[in-house]
């Protein structure tokens, strides 16, 4: 016998579910954590289960037979009379819905935000409403207190970055004059000077120079965020033609090698993504063996809603123990006389990401290179594969 037809028989020799009883019935209603009242076509309430006893602090034999509207405040009462008198003129129950936002009154005269349910009920022998209600004061008030958080937050953040913003300038008045007083000795009194004093004022004019760096890495990791909304489309390609341009010198100085497939367009701010794969490029290009020429190959694929941007290259590689502590902020692995920089470089790598949607990730073991992966995330109509040619 067909399994559709076998199916059939035994539905046929299936017993019917049996109805709900009257008692089973009651219980559901009395033990639901949402109110539930039945009311007639005048608006008078027929039941009201224990949870609208607590929810208005009415009893339910001061409600039972009386005008639902005594729940109700203004203007809600007007607007409920003008729905049943549509309904009995049209026989349109408009009072029907799923989740609508209304206004309760309890007993006391407080007014309490609800969500409302209405379904006509047809027993044959009068048609009647169920209302579900279900109490919103404490998810407003939760509502409120997270919009209170972020605006807090907000302030904080913007507070932090006018804060770092003012701390960068005043401190490069006293660098700046440093570096040009160490600038004009070097000039003026370098042949005076024996080969210590020389490689003192070298030392000097080198930590002025990274105060300087570390200065600009600071504002641009606080002002991450504040213009993550400045998106556009751009092509991948193009940005990282731009960056390798920049490199033109180092790349050239060490024998590097750098490729990509072809890039997607994406949406997002084009001068973050630069930055972000100037980071990328720069650090392939530093944290390289001596005597060993970069080898950097650039990569995207679609995975689902996001293109997964990767950066190999052939470098000094990073320990499994330090995958995810290189990206906080001012973790060094190797020392400063080694391979300089500010601290912040991955760091402000993964809050780029961030605000592109997407995350940040590093597959690399010591010895053996890195990749260094980010997601985008895909907007819109560029859910196409968006590649075009550089």
């Amino acid at each position: 016998m067909p399994p559709a037809r076998r199916a059939a028989r035994i539905a046929e020799r299936s017993p019917p579910a049996p109805p709900v009883s009257n008692s089973r019935l009651r219980a559901i209603v009395d033990t639901a954590i949402d109110g539930i009242i039945l009311m007639d076509t005048r608006g008078m309430v027929t039941m009201f289960n224990p949870a609208c006893e607590r929810m208005f602090g009415y009893a339910a034999a001061e409600v039972l037979g009386s005008d639902i509207k005594q729940l109700m405040p203004s203007p809600y009462r007007a607007e409920h009379d003008q729905d049943l008198d549509n309904y009995r003129r049209t026989v349109e129950p408009r009072i029907v819905g799923v989740g609508r936002e209304v206004i309760g009154r309890r007993k006391s005269g407080d007014t309490f935000p609800l969500e409302l349910s209405v379904g006509e009920v047809d027993d044959d022998a009068e048609v009647s409403y169920a209302c579900v209600l279900r109490d919103l004061t404490e998810r407003k008030h939760a509502d409120e207190l997270r919009e209170k958080f972020i605006e807090q937050l907000t302030a904080s953040n913007e507070e932090r970055t006018l804060f770092v913003h003012v701390a960068s300038h005043d401190l490069r008045e006293p660098l700046r004059m440093v570096a040009a007083f160490c600038g004009r000795l070097a000039k003026d009194y370098g042949d005076r000077l024996d080969e210590r004093g020389a490689e003192y004022l070298a030392l000097a004019i080198g930590a002025t120079a990274q105060m300087s760096r570390l200065l600009d890495d600071l504002v641009d990791f606080g002002r991450l965020g504040l213009d993550a909304a400045r998106g556009s489309k751009f092509v991948a390609n193009q940005v990282l033609d731009q960056v390798l341009e920049n490199f033109a010198e180092p790349i050239r100085e060490s024998g590097a090698v750098v490729t990509s497939d072809l890039l997607p367009q994406v949406y997002g701010n084009p001068i973050r993504f630069h930055r972000l794969m100037q980071n990328l490029i720069g650090n392939a290009l530093k944290y390289v063996a001596e005597d060993v020429a970069p080898r950097i190959h650039v990569t995207a694929v679609r995975e689902g809603a996001f293109w997964r941007f990767s950066v190999s290259d052939n470098g000094i590689g990073i320990d499994r123990r330090h995958h995810e502590q290189i990206f906080e902020p001012f973790k060094r692995l190797h020392a400063k006389d080694r391979f300089k920089g500010t601290g912040l470089g991955l760091a402000i790598c993964r809050k780029i990401v961030e605000g592109f949607g997407g995350v940040m990730s590093v597959h690399s073991n010591e010895g053996q290179g890195s990749t260094f992966s980010f997601t985008v995330k895909i907007h819109g109509e560029d859910n196409d594969s968006g590649r075009t040619d550089a």
